[in-house]
């Protein structure tokens, strides 16, 4: 049953591009040599660079590679691995224990970092040992998404270095570069779609202003009605990504400045800085004073370019300028907020994902982070990995977030990495603009499946240094009711006078509440790879239905 609630939600044309992908691999992986040999020996167009070849819009990522002698010290996700030359590139066991960083590997960003000598070392030895079609190519090299990722690096570095790199080097990559790019047109992700698909078409659009060729006409005219097709399809009428997750909406915001940069004026051209305006916004109203973004769903504070530099990139290419909003709405999305200088609350009150895209969602419906002069106080439960295990689950599930479970299930069946069944309907009650800050209040039906049919109602009262909220759980039958609050770890917790102090440097904060509480130990994962201890506050309710609620004000 749990793969059925699955694939009900997913549409037609992804169930269809899928079967079509699975089939179209397992084919090429088994007559691996006649489709190799069909791709690297089809003739090639005339490999003349556009003399408007493009340079890259923002700031090299120096951090991502150490040089030292022979050895090449690499590090993504919080996870350093030196390599010597020629570089192993499907490392024993990162298939299956850490996926994501064989991914950043393959993207090659580490690229900016290194000396032209490197570079021309490190790009030839990809070319001579990462042919296409090895078994499970999908997830490695020729991945579609890594393939985008490092077509767009190589063309860069390649506009940067150009009168540096050897002529015979400077073939051999630019043939490699036509090579990729054909197979990338044959294989968009149109199942996955998202974020994913963005990246395909990033490529495609730079590749058409990078070549002087035909091919490279074919791929700009594709990459651009793709690209007004799911301008329309993902982006919210609030600016905001559909997958909803910020640091997504950050990676995202940033892949379409790059779009916008590459396209010639035209229809595409203003139909992308239309909805590029709404999206800064957001991305502004979802930056927190420490200038990160949010942690709901998934992502970290440093997952993708940060707020700042993505604006600067806007503001350089429009001379436009965007203020982060005292209020925040963003309604589509579901996401409202108070910045009040350097105090900021931030509550995700939307539902998790789109149905048919659930893979970076979390059960975090009606949960909230808070900053207070700057310094996070409640905070989001952040991601570790994307591997299958217990940390990838804790990171979805309902009890790593600031809202209410029931007997500590999740408010959506998660399961896998990335799956969904059952999931919740969330409506938004009542939203209303305050003198002083901002009431919420909403409902979602995400435990309807068990004894009882619960729904869950809260409101959230904001205003500077004071959050209250209220919890209601109707029906239900017995089924114990929850609030937790995540600290973040700078934070201590002691007891005066009968209620709780919550303590981080000179911010103090007090817990107000008739419900029992337990203080427990709880991870807080900030960025992939980072896991600090912390503390996690939990709010016995008692019996469904019931109702509880608490006080969280700033004591001066």
């Amino acid at each position: 049953m749990r793969m059925v609630h699955t694939v009900r939600h997913v549409r037609p044309h992804q169930l269809l591009y899928r079967l079509h992908a699975t089939l179209r691999r397992a084919w090429r992986v088994r007559r691996a040599e006649r489709f190799r040999a069909r791709l690297m020996d089809a003739a090639l167009p005339p490999l003349a660079v556009s003399g408007r070849a493009p340079k890259p819009v923002f700031p090299p990522r120096c951090h991502l590679a150490a040089l030292q002698g022979g050895d090449y010290t690499l590090t993504f996700l919080n996870a350093a691995r030196t390599f010597t030359h020629p570089i192993t590139w499907h490392p024993p066991g990162l298939e299956a224990d850490n996926h994501l960083w064989l991914f950043h590997l393959h993207y090659m960003e580490f690229l900016e970092a290194l000396p032209d000598e490197a570079f021309v070392a490190v790009v030839d030895d990809w070319i001579a040992h990462v042919p296409p079609y090895r078994p499970r190519y999908w997830l490695s090299g020729w991945s579609s998404y890594v393939l985008s990722i490092r077509c767009v690096v190589w063309m860069q570095q390649f506009a940067e270095r150009r009168r540096r790199l050897p002529a015979a080097f400077q073939k051999r990559m630019l043939a490699s570069l036509v090579r990729q790019l054909r197979f990338l047109e044959r294989n968009l992700e149109r199942d996955v779609g998202g974020n994913h698909l963005i990246k395909n078409i990033k490529a495609l659009l730079w590749a058409g202003r990078f070549w002087d060729h035909a091919e490279a006409g074919r791929w700009r005219t594709l990459g651009e009605r793709l690209l007004v097709q799911e301008l329309d399809e993902q982006i919210l009428p609030d600016g905001m990504h559909y997958e909803r997750s910020p640091a997504y909406h950050t990676q995202v915001f940033a892949d379409l400045v790059e779009c916008f940069a590459v396209l010639d004026d035209g229809p595409a051209r203003e139909r992308l800085r239309a909805v590029l305006r709404p999206m800064a916004q957001a991305l502004a109203d979802l930056t927190h004073p420490d200038g990160h973004v949010s942690l709901f769903n998934d992502g970290g504070l440093h997952m993708a370019y940060c707020p700042a530099a993505c604006l600067k990139a806007w503001t350089a290419l429009t001379h436009e300028h965007v203020r982060q909003r005292r209020a925040i709405a963003l309604e589509a999305a579901g996401y409202y907020g108070l910045r009040a200088g350097d105090d900021y609350v931030l509550v995700d009150g939307g539902k998790v994902a789109p149905d048919f895209l659930t893979a970076h969602g979390h059960g975090d419906i009606f949960s909230f982070e808070w900053t207070i002069a700057a310094k996070r106080f409640i905070v989001d439960a952040g991601v570790y990995e994307y591997t299958p295990g217990a940390r990838r689950a804790y990171a979805r599930s309902t009890r790593a977030h600031n809202t209410l479970t029931l007997d500590g299930l999740d408010q959506c069946e998660f399961w896998s990495s990335f799956r969904m069944a059952r999931r919740a309907r969330v409506k938004r009650l009542h939203y209303e603009v305050t003198a002083d800050g901002f009431t919420f209040t909403g409902a979602h039906d995400g435990y309807r499946r068990l004894a009882g049919g619960p729904i869950h109602e809260r409101t959230t009262h904001v205003r500077p240094g004071r959050i209250e909220v209220r919890d209601w759980v109707e029906g239900g039958a017995g089924q114990c009711a929850e609030a937790r609050l995540l600290l973040h770890p700078g934070c201590t917790v002691e007891e005066q006078g009968g209620v709780l102090l919550l303590r981080r440097e000179d911010v103090a904060v007090r817990l107000v509440t008739e419900a029992a509480v337990q203080v427990e130990p709880a991870p807080w994962f900030p960025d992939f790879g980072v896991e600090r201890p912390s503390r996690r506050l939990v709010l016995h309710y008692g019996e469904a239905p019931c109702n509880g609620a608490f006080r969280l004000e700033r004591v001066r």
